[in-house]
Formats: C-alpha cells, structure tokens, sequence
C-alpha cells in the first residue's frame, strides 16, 4: 500500500490497518512531505518497506 497513485493523484496509506489519509496529492513527494509532517513512519519489514500511521505506532 503506502504512497498510491489513483486516477492521476497520489493517497496515502497505512501498511498496517490499511487507512487512507483523507488528503491527496497531485505529486508523490507531496504525499511524502505530508506524510513525515503527520507523524507516519516507514519501517522495514521482512526486507520491504512499509509506512505506518500514528495510531499504528502505539500499537
């Protein structure tokens, strides 16, 4: 999942619980900006990179 691209704009979403931030972007590194603002965090897992949102993290 993560940073999605749909119909020419960019989403976010959490690797694990799967939400989509209400925002989009129209470019990806926008959606990365955003993403590091709000606090999610992309972590490796089993050699893939995933991002984790913050309600996620205090799982």
């Amino acid at each position: 999942m993560s940073i999605e691209r749909e119909g020419g704009m960019y989403y976010l979403y959490c690797d694990i619980c799967g939400e989509k931030t209400l925002e989009s972007f129209f470019d990806f590194y926008d959606a990365v900006q955003h993403k590091k603002q709000e606090g999610w965090r992309s972590q490796k897992n089993q050699g893939e990179w995933e991002d984790v949102c913050p309600e996620c993290q205090e799982v």
